[in-house]
């Protein structure tokens, strides 16, 4: 090694140095080419991390007093992206920045099953599913449904566009009217997907609802109507009956007379 004026040393010649001088199983070991190896002397990357124990990882330990730090970045002029693999299972996750998005895929399924958009827009290319375990909530309380139904009565719901999506239309209520009218959520400019739900389930049992009495009450009323229709039947067989027998009565009265 020699000292530069700058006072940086650089390595002349390490791999001669190294091949001579290796740690007990090849611990650090640099190629001609430049790549250096740890656990291994046949590094495939200008960096190789190998071990066969379980004990193989990377650690980043940053011990100075709390903030927020950038411990890992990758900086690329173009598509930037780590894999993750498992070589046992053969599948290979891919994370990716593609300049207008970042993406989460499976090698080989092509296309990304989740990605996030610069605007904040999320793509999920299967179910979300929600945790919704009653082991996990606390605080259970029984609901007012009609009263559920009354606010979703009352909540204004309009269409329109996010201001850096334009084009893309959208129908729904406002964060703020729907935090006001139900109170649900920790923040007026969201609205989580697991409330909506619940409000509109409470609402429907409570449409369906006034629908079974709007049915018995409907119910009731044909059968009035069937009994008045039968009676009406009645009076008019009865009225018919009355007048055969005027008639009768009168033919009987004329002959009478004559």
């Amino acid at each position: 090694m020699r000292a530069t004026k700058k006072g940086v040393f650089l390595l002349t010649g390490l791999a001669l140095v190294m091949s001579q001088y290796v740690v007990a199983d090849d611990a650090i070991h640099v190629t001609p080419s430049g790549n250096v190896g740890f656990g291994t002397n046949t590094p495939t990357s200008q960096i190789e991390v190998s071990r066969s124990d379980g004990t193989a990882k990377i650690l980043v330990n940053e011990t100075g007093a709390p903030a927020t730090r950038t411990l890992f970045e990758l900086q690329n002029p173009g598509r930037t992206h780590f894999k993750i693999t498992n070589t046992d299972a053969g599948s290979q996750w891919v994370f990716t920045n593609t300049g207008s998005s970042f993406f989460i895929s499976l090698q080989g399924t092509g296309g990304p099953e989740f990605k996030i958009l610069n605007n904040g827009n999320a793509i999920l290319a299967g179910v979300l599913t929600e945790g919704s375990d009653i082991n996990s909530k606390t605080a259970i309380t029984d609901i007012d449904e009609q009263e559920i139904l009354n606010l979703v009565s009352a909540l204004p719901v309009t269409k329109w566009e996010y201001k850096d999506a334009r084009g893309e239309v959208h129908i729904g209520p406002m964060a703020q009217d729907f935090y006001a009218a139900f109170g649900l959520g920790n923040s007026e400019t969201g609205i989580a997907t697991i409330d909506t739900v619940g409000v509109a389930l409470a609402a429907i049992k409570a449409l369906n609802e006034a629908n079974i009495s709007l049915k018995q009450q409907n119910s009731e009323l044909f059968a009035r109507i069937e009994k008045l229709e039968h009676q009406q039947s009645q009076v008019q067989a009865m009225m018919a009956a009355i007048i055969e027998t005027q008639k009768g009565a009168l033919v009987l009265t004329k002959t009478a007379m004559n």
